[in-house]
């Protein structure tokens, strides 16, 4: 039984198309691209709040985190039920949201899986989003469902007279699954992929990567580490790719993700939103079969050649579409700013701030974009603006105390840190941001209580490692509870190996406790790992002096002061001296 109401239909034009063939449309989501993930409004329960659209879930999803900050109560999933991405496998519960509506869409009882890592916002998935037809058109900021009618045999690509076309794959999963597979080729070879907008970037297995040819290590590559639904993170590279191709479009010498792991239910590749920003796309479910046309511009977000070869070969550019108002421009703004065309971005924002000068999110956009164009005044200006017209704007307040803190502005970060962390759920994305931001502004002991907050509900999240490092940090710089914060620090270990920042933070915790041969022989090896942070060399320099290692120790403390002047300074503030 179908959830949606039919609320408007057309006839194709365009083409030849048959007689009565009719697209019923169920609903039109206004997509708001925040970085590479393309979001919507939605109201919870009476609440609005933004969930991202993610063709890749196989059913709606959201965190422990998100589920307490809308209210809802998770409640067991059938036995031994998991769900399986990138990081690996999770156990998930489930929570009905009874009141949810999308703008134009509204529908009740909508269930959520519950669990895994976090992603900032729950996420729409292919349950709800691949019921009919759907129509991706994210550099436009749209994404439309529609029912058919009488189109068995006609094709659908009804903005363009020029269009590609794959066929859909069957599920291996079950036949409950909605996702949309289809047939890749990378270097010739034939790769099952997915097309997933939750995935920021397009990515392919590495095990795939390797059937098709594709050098994953070379001399001077160095990997990233990503995440996913898991708990695991997972490696990544940037690699090479001499042939990508998709129906009729073949794209020469471009650059992909790799990802050191499995993506699950047999898939090769992801086809993310950078694809999709690259393309119009309609998913014809009924007929099995994808249309799409290039929009021009870079396909692949990693891509590092001139533009020229990352383009389809062949294919010419669909950029018809103009924006018409202020929304208009914003969303095109956004979608060129996700794609990394900084000054198209600025262009639209500028002519959606000149038709609707009041609105904040437009202020912070343009924000946005100013930093990526490495002009910081111009945003701070901006974001001035946009607090001036919402003070509760918490992506304005949180932006601008990054901005601030990076400009040396402590006293104006610390205040916008403070007014921020009044505002923030426990256990919210943010309130781990910010506090990062209260470590880095010297006040670690405010930043306690948002992190203990945080691991209580990302038990099982790809990002606990980092936190519980961050906590065993906080710790350790407040000097409370280090016997805690020796065990925040061996899990952190323990679950992501030996990073530099963890090493960092038990050496601090280390040389607290007195254990100094164990703090000089962590602090070694984060410096081996990351030579330039002065913050290890000062920390290895006391431990060096503590354990009686004076002359070595006074080298790794001027070492340290060559990289930061200030070093002594900020050490001082919590007790952090040879001679203590």
């Amino acid at each position: 039984m179908r959830l949606f109401c039919l609320i408007g239909s057309f006839l194709l034009a365009n083409q030849v198309w048959a007689d009565d063939c009719q697209l019923s449309k169920i609903g039109k989501m206004r997509v708001d691209m925040m970085g590479l993930r393309p979001t919507t409004l939605v109201r919870v329960n009476g609440t609005n709040t933004r969930f991202i659209l993610d063709t890749g879930a196989f059913y709606n999803f959201m965190s422990s985190a998100n589920a307490a900050s809308m209210g809802l109560d998770p409640f067991p999933a059938p036995k031994g039920f998991k769900m399986s991405g990138v990081g690996g496998d999770v156990n998930v519960k489930q929570a009905f949201v009874n009141r949810f509506a999308i703008p134009g869409m509204p529908i009740k009882n909508v269930i959520f899986l519950v669990g895994g890592s976090d992603a900032g916002n729950a996420l729409i998935g292919a349950n709800l989003l691949e019921q009919a037809d759907l129509e991706l058109d994210l550099a436009h900021g749209s994404v439309t469902m529609f029912e058919p009618i009488q189109c068995d045999n006609t094709p659908l690509a009804y903005w363009a007279k020029e269009y590609s076309v794959v066929d859909i794959l069957p599920s291996r999963k079950n036949s409950f699954d909605r996702r949309t597979f289809l047939i890749v080729q990378i270097n010739g070879t034939r790769l099952r992929a997915l097309l997933d907008s939750g995935a920021p970037v397009s990515v392919m297995a590495r095990f795939a990567a390797e059937r098709a040819k594709v050098n994953v290590i070379t001399p001077g590559s160095k990997a990233v580490v990503g995440t996913g639904v898991g708990a695991n993170s997972v490696k990544e590279w940037t690699v090479n790719v001499d042939a990508f191709s998709i129906g009729a479009e073949t794209i020469n010498n471009t650059q992909m993700q790799v990802i050191d792991g499995s993506i699950a239910n047999g898939v090769d590749v992801l086809l993310g939103a950078d694809f999709l920003l690259s393309h119009h796309v309609y998913i014809a479910n009924r007929q099995k079969k994808v249309y799409f046309t290039y929009n021009g511009g870079r396909v692949f977000a990693n891509a590092t050649a001139a533009s020229n070869s990352d383009t389809p070969d062949g294919v010419a550019a669909d950029n018809n579409d103009k924006p018409k108002n202020a929304g208009d421009y914003y969303l095109a703004g956004q979608a060129h700013l996700a794609r990394g065309d900084i000054v198209a971005a600025i262009d639209d924002l500028d002519d959606a701030i000149r038709l609707s000068p009041h609105q904040s999110s437009f202020f912070v956009a343009r924000a946005r974009a100013h930093v990526a164009d490495k002009h910081p005044n111009a945003a701070l200006d901006d974001l001035d603006i946009a607090l001036s017209l919402d003070p509760k704007n918490g992506d304005a307040l949180l932006t601008r105390a990054e901005l601030r803190l990076s400009s040396n502005d402590r006293a104006g970060a610390a205040s916008d840190v403070v007014a921020l962390s009044n505002m923030l759920p426990s256990g919210s994305m943010q309130a781990q941001a910010v506090a990062d931001l209260d470590i880095k502004l010297g006040q670690p002991m405010a930043a306690l209580p948002l992190l203990d907050g945080w691991i209580v509900m990302h038990e099982n999240d790809a990002m606990l490692g980092h936190v519980l490092s961050e906590r065993c940090m906080a710790l350790g710089l407040s000097n409370q509870m280090l016997n805690d914060a020796l065990r925040d620090c061996n899990d952190a270990i323990r679950r992501d190996g030996k990073k530099p920042d963890y090493l960092e933070s038990l050496g601090l915790v280390e040389w607290r406790l007195g254990h100094y041969s164990e703090s000089i022989k962590a602090y070694k090896q984060a410096v081996d790992q990351a030579p330039d942070s002065a913050w290890s060399r000062y920390g290895l320099g006391l431990a060096e002096i503590s354990y009686g290692r004076q002359d070595s120790g006074v080298a790794d403390l001027n070492a340290a002061r060559a990289l930061d002047p200030q070093i002594d300074e900020r050490a001082a503030k919590y007790g952090m001296s040879a001679a203590r």
